[in-house]
């Protein structure tokens, strides 16, 4: 079966997200559900995109694999939920939105001027 992880998404360390939902970085549960709904949306979008499906059904099969790997991390204790309720908290999401949208601003910035190629 044929894995897509492209080198572009990698961050300054050499890791992806999925390195980072293998080592406890975010919550199991979030990153178990990212993996599953893209494996339903590359699935869904195959042979919409364009005429050729191999390349959506590889991102699906890609994404399948990993959902598996976290679910049995997941069930063994290696992986865990901490954080998953402040990630999910409202009473104080004004003071984080604000934090995110000057991240984004920032790396924006760091991308135009060249300054920073992997963040």
């Amino acid at each position: 079966m044929k894995t897509i992880r492209p080198k572009y998404y990698l961050d300054k360390r050499g890791h992806d997200l999925f390195w980072q939902f293998e080592h406890g970085y975010y919550p199991a549960m979030v990153a178990i559900s990212f993996c599953y709904l893209n494996m339903l949306n590359y699935e869904q979008r195959a042979g919409r995109k364009t005429k050729d499906p191999s390349d959506d059904l590889d991102k699906a099969r890609t994404y399948f694999t990993e959902y598996e790997l976290l679910l049995r991390k997941r069930a063994e204790g290696e992986i865990h939920d901490h954080g998953l309720e402040k990630m999910l908290d409202y009473s104080d999401f004004k003071a984080r939105k604000e934090i995110y949208l000057k991240r984004l601003d920032r790396i924006e910035q760091q991308i135009k001027s060249g300054e920073a190629k992997y963040l």
